[in-house]
């Protein structure tokens, strides 16, 4: 293949090509009988490592000294031009996001879009303090657009920052919903621990009438999925929040951690929820806050959670009977303590020492009350 022909089809002027030859970094093989430069295919593959070096930034005296080194192996420079194009093509599509982002301000004038330009960059900032404060100044005044916080929040690797950005978009209402929920289904569990905070951010902090029925059933469904999550993590806080919303699709989920779980604690106190909510009037979205009645009424969420504990407390592990005792003692009905009187006279000592004391202690609670 003639000169002029490499340097149409390769992009690499016939000029350049001569220059390579000038300093030895490439010589084709073959002359046609005219004395016009031919170039072969093993040629061709060496332009085409010139080339694919110089693409890495190296110059050309470090390009040839590095083709003359016997142990030059083009395929590890096959697998750098890889890596190196994959991250162009990822600047590429962050460029673009800001692009199409800034595309959809609807800032009037330049010192407005100056601004929110800033703080979208940076919530992007390398310094976690630089994007914490960006969120805190971002929150209220809505400079930033929602979905630009939206993705800041589930990318953020810092939990004090991500915290800060989960407050700015709790502000923002419904719109933040939908963008979150899209997290939830990420294949990081990162993201997904992050989306599932955020929302139960703006679950807690926005009235169930200003979020709208929309967003609502949109949390509601997120969470009701997150309970098949593979992270322990991401299923747990699920159902945690569930629970609080008094979501009785949770109870199974809670039952479990509340038995044999890193949350034991946590579930328990929301079983114990579910329980005293019986007594009390109080239903949604928050939950009831724990009642102190002395009767509580039946329903089927706390008769099914009852059932189960009594099934636990027939358990032969006395770390099982203890965990049911610990949901028992969240329940601040009388009629449990006969439950707990029960389990009072455990053969393990910890668990009946534990429900004595406990036992001991309301009893002594109700008497300074009736007082």
């Amino acid at each position: 293949m003639l000169i002029g022909e490499v340097a149409k089809r390769s992009g690499v002027s016939a000029r350049m090509l001569r220059h390579y030859e000038s300093l030895g970094l490439i010589e084709p093989s073959e002359r046609t009988s005219g004395g016009y430069r031919e170039y072969s295919a093993d040629d061709i593959g060496r332009i085409f490592h010139i080339e694919g070096l110089r693409k890495l930034g190296m110059s050309l005296s470090e390009i040839g000294a590095l083709l003359s080194d016997p142990t030059f192996e083009p395929k590890t420079l096959i697998g750098d031009l890889i890596a190196a194009s994959k991250q162009r093509i990822t600047a590429e599509r962050e460029l673009l996001r800001h692009l199409e982002q800034v595309g959809e301000l609807s800032h009037a004038d330049g010192e407005a879009l100056l601004l929110t330009i800033d703080l979208m960059r940076s919530l992007e900032s390398g310094d976690v303090i630089q994007r914490h404060k960006a969120a805190l100044g971002s929150g209220v005044d809505g400079a930033v657009p929602v979905e630009s916080l939206s993705v800041a929040v589930l990318n953020e690797s810092v939990l004090n920052a991500a915290g800060a950005m989960s407050w700015a978009l709790s502000h923002s209402g419904p719109e933040a919903v939908h963008h979150l929920a899209k997290g939830m289904r990420d294949h990081s569990v990162d993201i997904r621990r992050n989306a599932i905070r955020a929302l139960d951010e703006i679950r807690r902090k926005t009235p169930k009438e200003d979020l709208g029925d929309s967003a609502v059933a949109v949390i509601t469904d997120a969470l009701h999925a997150a309970l098949g999550d593979l992270d322990l993590d991401v299923r747990s806080t699920a159902a945690l929040i569930l629970g609080q919303m008094r979501d009785s699709v949770a109870i199974p989920d809670l039952l479990e951690l509340a038995m044999d779980g890193p949350k034991d604690i946590e579930s328990a106190e929301a079983l114990a929820a579910f329980v005293a909510a019986a007594s009390s009037s109080e239903t949604g979205w928050g939950g009831p806050e724990r009642v102190g009645s002395t009767a509580s009424s039946s329903t089927p969420d706390s008769d099914r959670i009852m059932a189960e504990l009594r099934r636990q407390a027939r358990s032969p592990e006395p770390v099982t009977r203890f965990r049911v005792l610990q949901v028992l003692i969240e329940i601040p009905d009388a009629e449990i303590d006969d439950f707990i009187s029960e389990l009072s006279t455990d053969e393990n000592f910890e668990v009946a020492a534990t429900a004595t004391a406990a036992l001991n202690r309301r009893r002594e609670s109700r008497r300074a009350e009736a007082e």
